[in-house]
Order: structure tokens, then C-alpha cells, then sequence
């Protein structure tokens, strides 16, 4: 199945992966955000230690304080900050090369041929990358694709490997997670039942589990994630 059947719903629109520079906008707009609202704390307690409380009072003189306070942190923190925004910045590029080589050439390249692990086209409800999490409203990263599937259809091994895990994991409910060697790896998650068990060896297209809602979900649907030396990968940009 090539990359489209995954992408192309019902009404055939396709949904973009999150690209890298979408998610180095994110982070450092999420950073700085941090920043500036440790900058705003600092120079509250720095005030309130010089000053007696009497000297702090007055009509509405708190409110004004603070609202001057966050408008200067958040503006220190464009500005440059004490670093924070950077250092994060420089953490998550080091990151993002280091996948790069991996998936691109590396050593433990990602897995040639991997295949969909549904039949026929699904729509992808949430892509790879940085989104607002559907339960908590909190930007999070999402290590995988949601695929769109109904209650109880075949979940197949994306290619063939060993079964590393089958059970229950935090957060992810029913799972199985197959290793396919050289540091490579694919997780199947909110699974209703798994039919594998861990050291199975799995072809590829074998049906390893059933799709679910299990674990922390909002619906039935099919995450699926793959990893290359315990990062996650974008699975569409491995999918053919």
C-alpha cells in the first residue's frame, strides 16, 4: 500500500505531516513562553524582597506591577533571555540531525518496504508532531499517527521481526511493540486484543492485534509509531 492510502480519508483530503520546521517554531514558541514566565517570577520575588509590604500596596498598583512585569519578561525572553530559549533550541536541532543521519543514510536506516498496518484507505485523525492534546488542551508531542479505524479491525506487522512486547503500556493501552533489528522498531497502540505474544516471531502483514480504544484515548483508532534507536520517526516517511 503506498503513503497515500494512509493519508487520503473518505473525502480524499490529505493531511500534511508536521514538518521539522513546523516543530522548531513550536518548541521555541514554547519556550520562550517558559522563559519569560521564569523572568516574570524572578523579578517579582526580587521586588518583594527589597520592598516592605506597606510600600507595595495601593489602588490597583499590584495588577499594574504585574501586567508591567509580564509584558518586560516576555520581552527579556524575546529578546534573548538568559539563554533558556537557545539551549532548547540547539537541543532539539542536535535531535533532529541525529534522526536525520540515522533515518537518512545512517547505519540503522529506517525500514525499507514498511508497510500500512491496516487494509484500505484510512483517514490519519492526528499526525506526527507538535499538537494540542485532545484530552488535556496542553501542547504535547505526538510521537505517531492516529489512524483513523473502526472497533476491532486487523492490525498487521508493518514488517517483518520479533515481538517485543505485548500487553499493557501507561498511556497507550493494549500494545505491541516489534523489533525488526539494527535499533529499528514499530508500535501498534489502544489495541482491544493482542494475538501475538512477546519473542513471536511475525511476518510482514501477519495480523498481530485487533484495533481499539484502550489506554488513553478518546476513540477507536490504530496509533502507530516507529522508532529508530529508541527515537521516534515520522512512520509516514517510511510507509510505501
Amino acid at each position: 500500500m503506498d503513503t497515500t492510502a494512509l493519508v487520503n480519508g473518505a473525502a480524499g483530503r490529505p493531511t500534511a505531516p508536521v514538518t521539522p520546521d513546523v516543530d522548531r517554531q513550536e518548541v521555541k514558541r514554547l519556550a520562550q513562553q517558559f522563559e519569560a514566565m521564569l523572568l516574570t517570577q524572578m523579578m517579582r520575588e526580587m521586588r518583594r524582597s527589597m520592598l516592605d509590604d506597606e510600600e507595595s500596596q495601593g489602588l490597583g498598583q499590584d495588577a499594574l506591577v504585574d501586567t508591567g512585569d509580564i509584558a518586560f519578561g516576555d520581552s527579556l525572553s524575546k529578546g534573548g533571555g538568559f539563554g533558556f530559549t537557545s539551549q532548547m533550541l540547539d537541543a532539539f536541532e542536535r535531535q533532529a540531525d541525529a534522526i536525520s543521519a540515522t533515518v537518512n543514510g545512517g547505519s540503522s536506516a529506517a525500514p525499507a518496504g514498511l508497510k500500512a498496518p491496516v487494509d484500505a484507505a484510512q483517514r490519519i485523525s492526528s499526525a506526527f508532531g507538535w499538537r494540542r492534546d485532545p484530552l488535556s488542551g496542553a501542547e504535547k508531542f505526538h510521537a505517531g499517527v492516529d489512524i483513523a479505524v473502526a472497533y476491532g479491525r486487523d492490525v498487521k506487522a508493518a514488517a517483518e521481526g520479533v515481538v517485543a512486547f505485548a500487553g499493557n503500556q501507561n498511556g497507550y493501552g493494549g500494545t505491541v511493540i516489534i523489533d525488526h533489528g539494527a535499533g529499528r522498531q514499530t508500535r501498534y497502540a489502544h489495541l482491544s486484543d493482542s494475538l501475538v505474544r512477546t519473542g513471536d516471531r511475525v511476518t510482514e502483514g501477519q495480523v498481530v492485534g485487533k484495533s481499539g480504544n484502550s489506554g488513553r484515548s478518546t476513540g477507536p483508532h490504530l496509533h502507530f509509531e516507529m522508532l529508530v534507536n529508541g527515537q521516534a520517526v515520522d512512520p509516514l516517511k517510511g510507509a510505501v
